[in-house]
């Protein structure tokens, strides 16, 4: 029978350890060990969001600014300029003027890190060899549209030959910087290219 509410009113508090005492003695030791421990409660199990690396490799590109040659088809006195020096008079000049392009390209890939597990090896040189490779040769491929030879028919006239020398170097200059500036913009538009290699695996 249940004892009543007065009863437990007047029973004497109990210290912690007597309780237990009076639990162990009415439901025995197994089932007191069932009412003060905790089951354990091991961590939900979690796959992905493991250790990862990030590689770069390293295309460079050194132009050679063109080297031009001048083949001239005529060039004789004229009359259409004005203020000419005596050393330098009116000349009238025509011909071909080319400019060779060539740009030397450089892929410098970088190392399998130290420190790696067999598996996580195995993972970057994937990575080396599908992704990253293929993407810095991309860039070599773009640089070297640099590379070419370009030819102009040249009318002109003007004092002397510095003047043609000039002119010579004014349509190198204007076209190298083109052609320098398209290779790099072309180059640039694929990055930033930043791929991390999962290294959450076992061997």
């Amino acid at each position: 029978m249940a004892p009543s509410r007065a009863l437990l009113m007047l029973t004497p508090a109990r210290t912690p350890a007597g309780l237990v005492t009076d639990l162990q003695r009415a439901a025995g030791n197994a089932a007191v060990c069932q009412l003060l421990t905790e089951p354990h409660r091991p961590s939900p199990s979690v796959h992905g969001g493991g250790p990862s690396v990030s590689l770069h490799g390293d295309t460079t590109a050194d132009y050679d600014g063109g080297v031009s040659k001048w083949v001239p088809k005529s060039i004789k006195r004229a009359t259409g300029c004005t203020e000419c020096p005596d050393d330098d008079p009116c000349v009238h000049a025509v011909g071909t003027f080319s400019v060779a392009y060539h740009a030397k390209v450089t892929i410098t890939m970088p190392d399998v890190p130290d420190g790696l597990s067999e598996c996580q090896q195995r993972r970057v040189r994937a990575f080396l060899r599908d992704v990253l490779t293929p993407h810095e040769r991309e860039h070599a491929r773009r640089f070297r549209t640099y590379d070419g030879t370009t030819t102009h028919r040249v009318d002109f006239t003007g004092c002397g030959m510095s003047a043609l020398q000039e002119h010579l170097q004014s349509i190198h200059d204007t076209e190298e910087a083109a052609r320098h500036s398209a290779a790099d913009s072309l180059s640039a538009a694929i990055d930033p290219f930043n791929r991390p290699i999962d290294l959450d695996c076992q061997d």
